[in-house]
Order: structure tokens, then C-alpha cells, then sequence
């Protein structure tokens, strides 16, 4: 059989991470879904911890009873061959680079890394998970080739160009033993339609391929970022602009839609933003070659902290809309905004549907209850 080659890559330095993979995302981040199926040991730290979406932290002088804290994944010494471990991705994508990063490992971090793709056409790792030794047999594709690593430090990987196909699944090896802090799968989600023309689905989703075209500031965070799945993790992953101080403004937004679509629903999803949150939205969308705006919200109030959900007037819906804009009054932060819609009319919402569900943060109902100390009197 022949050996497939891992693919071709160049090395990014630690500053330039941020900007070589700005318009990608995380395919394997925990927040958005990503978990570790299986491992070779993990004694010191779990492997899971690999994907948290915050950076990796460090507490000097604190024991847990399998030895010194560490915010990682860590394995036992003196391993014959190597460790291993099997991250579902969160969701399908094209693979465009890799970050790993050893932060805070200064005597025991891995020497090399290798890292292989597996593409589950069946669905079958959901319908009837396998076991370890299954894993262990599964035909691996090469991505990236076993590659040295420098202690407490970031090590970029950008490929020549992403991988032909979208995977599911990575599997992270070290060599023979150590540990690793985070490791990122930065790529492409697939874009993913439904087949029947009539189901609804997010029109504006970065997996329907919809991009941001335009905006007006992105100051503290792309507006790309509301295009993302799931509700993020904290603020860094939002689309916030800077205080305006001129009376009558507004920060805006405009999003090509992957497909055309019939929309009848919208949620703007204001996670995190707490002191932060605009006063209120609009949003218009607009025909193929049409300029005329056909305002599907106008100036709605938002909630902080929260998802808000929005029906839409039914002689609305019958228009087909290929560019969203969504209008921020004045300022302020989005974390998410999906465009529930349909190909075509009458639209139907599927039994699985996420359409006007609540999926609550744990502190969504408390974060706005303060506490006052009684006052002394004298």
C-alpha cells in the first residue's frame, strides 16, 4: 500500500497566529461541540483540556492527588512508543492549519507531535461509538508530519493549501510521552444544505456559507464572528464595535447568504454582553440586484445577556432575500444572529429544530441580581 505524504506546510510564528488564521475558525474548539473520544493515558492532566476555547493558564505550587496542576493534557514517562488521543471535531470542515501550544511546560513537554484526519461519511462514531482498539485500527490520514516542539511555546502550522477533503475527526500523537497545552484545528466549516427545499434552517451560517461583506467597525471583535455556531464562550467571540459619542449613530453589518432564502424567523443573541448590548437592532434584507431594503426588524429592543427571537410578518416572508444587514443601535455587541429561512415556500421547521429554543447559559437568569451589604448605622 502506498504511503500517503502528510500535507505540505509552512511554520507561523506565535505573533503571527492571530493573523494568518484570522478567517478561519476553531473547528475543534469544546464550546462550539469538540470533545476527545479516546486516549492513550492521561494521567497528570486530562486531554480534553486541549481544547478549551481560553487561554492556557498556570498555578504554580498547586498538587492534585496525580501530581502539579496543569491546564493541558499530560501523560505518564517512559513510554515505549507514543501517546495519542481521538478529537471529534465540532463540526465537519476543511483543515487549513494547526496550532499547538506547550505554554507552561518547561521539563516535560512532548518532543514531536504528528497530527491525522478520519472522515466518517457514515455517521456511524454517533450511531455506535468505538472503542479504543477500533480507533486505533481506523485508516488515518496524514496532515500534519511528525514535527518538533520547543517547550512553553506556540507552534504554528499553515498548510500550503486546506485539505480536499472535510473531516470529522483529528487524531493528535506525541512523542513518546509528555504534554501539550491546547491544540487548534483552524479550517472551514462544510457548507451543509438541507434536501428538502422546504426545511428551515440558518440562512446567515457560516456551514450555509455565508460571509460578511462590509461593515462599519470592528473594534473589539469581527462581525464574521455571529455567523458562528453555538453561543461562544465569552466576549472575545462576538461582533462588538466602539462607543459612539455622535448622536444618531448606528454600526451596521452586511451579510451575503450562502443561498437565497424565505425568511420567517430571526434571532439576535446578545451572550455575554451584559453592560454592553445595543439599545435595540434592525435588520433589512435585501433581493438579488435590488437595493431596496425590506425591513424585516425595525429598531427592536434587546435584552442583554440573552437570545431574543422574532417572528416575521408573513408578506415579508414570501420575499426572497439574498444580503442581510443588520443595523446596531447605536452600538455595542452581537454575539450571534441567525436568519431562520427556507430555499422555498411554505417553509417547515424540522423536528430537531433550535428554531426559538432557549438553550440557557448558567448564569443567564442570575448575572443581573446584585447583592448589598447592610449599612452600619451609627
Amino acid at each position: 500500500m502506498t504511503k500517503i505524504p502528510a500535507l505540505p506546510h509552512q511554520v507561523v510564528k506565535a505573533d503571527k497566529i492571530e493573523e494568518t488564521f484570522k478567517d478561519c475558525i476553531d473547528l475543534a474548539v469544546s464550546k462550539r461541540g469538540g470533545k476527545v473520544l479516546t486516549v492513550t493515558d492521561e494521567w497528570f492532566a486530562e486531554a480534553q483540556n486541549l481544547l478549551s476555547a481560553q487561554a492556557p493558564v498556570s498555578r504554580p505550587h498547586h498538587f492534585v492527588p496525580s501530581g502539579a496542576w496543569f491546564d493541558g493534557w499530560q501523560t505518564r514517562r517512559h513510554n515505549a512508543h507514543y501517546d495519542w488521543c481521538v478529537i471529534e471535531l465540532a463540526h465537519p470542515g476543511t483543515i487549513e492549519g494547526f496550532e499547538v501550544d506547550t505554554a507552561f511546560l518547561t521539563g516535560n513537554h512532548a518532543p514531536f507531535v504528528s497530527i491525522e484526519g478520519f472522515k466518517d461519511t457514515s455517521n456511524a462514531c454517533k450511531t455506535k461509538p468505538r472503542s479504543h482498539e477500533q480507533w486505533a485500527g481506523v485508516e488515518w490520514v496524514p496532515l500534519l508530519a511528525k514535527s518538533a516542539l520547543e517547550a512553553n511555546v506556540r507552534h504554528g502550522y499553515k498548510f500550503d493549501k486546506p485539505s480536499e477533503d472535510a473531516f470529522t475527526h483529528v487524531r493528535v500523537c506525541m512523542y513518546p510521552d509528555g504534554g501539550l497545552s491546547r491544540v487548534r484545528v483552524y479550517g472551514q466549516l462544510q457548507t451543509i444544505y438541507p434536501e428538502n427545499k422546504h426545511e428551515m434552517y440558518d440562512l446567515a451560517a457560516v456551514s450555509s456559507g455565508s460571509t460578511v461583506t462590509e461593515f462599519s467597525d470592528a473594534h473589539y471583535g469581527h462581525p464574521s464572528n455571529m455567523l458562528l455556531p453555538g453561543r461562544g464562550h465569552d466576549m472575545s467571540d462576538g461582533w462588538e464595535t466602539r462607543r459612539s459619542r455622535t448622536p444618531g449613530h448606528v454600526d451596521f453589518a452586511v451579510i451575503k447568504l450562502g443561498r437565497p432564502g424565505h425568511v420567517a424567523a430571526i434571532e439576535v443573541d446578545t451572550a455575554h454582553y451584559k453592560g454592553n448590548a445595543p439599545k435595540a437592532v434592525s435588520i433589512a434584507g435585501f433581493e438579488i440586484g435590488s437595493d431596496e431594503p425590506i425591513m424585516l426588524l425595525d429598531q427592536k429592543p434587546l435584552l442583554p445577556h440573552r437570545q431574543n427571537f422574532f417572528e416575521i410578518a408573513s408578506d415579508l416572508t414570501e420575499r426572497r432575500v439574498a444580503t442581510i444587514r443588520v443595523i446596531m443601535i447605536p452600538d455595542g455587541g452581537i454575539k450571534r444572529v441567525r436568519i431562520w429561512g427556507s430555499a422555498q415556500l411554505p417553509a417547515v421547521q424540522p423536528e430537531d429544530s433550535l428554531i426559538g429554543v432557549r438553550q440557557e447559559l448558567e448564569d443567564e437568569n442570575t448575572w443581573n441580581i446584585r447583592k448589598h451589604e447592610p449599612v452600619a448605622r451609627a
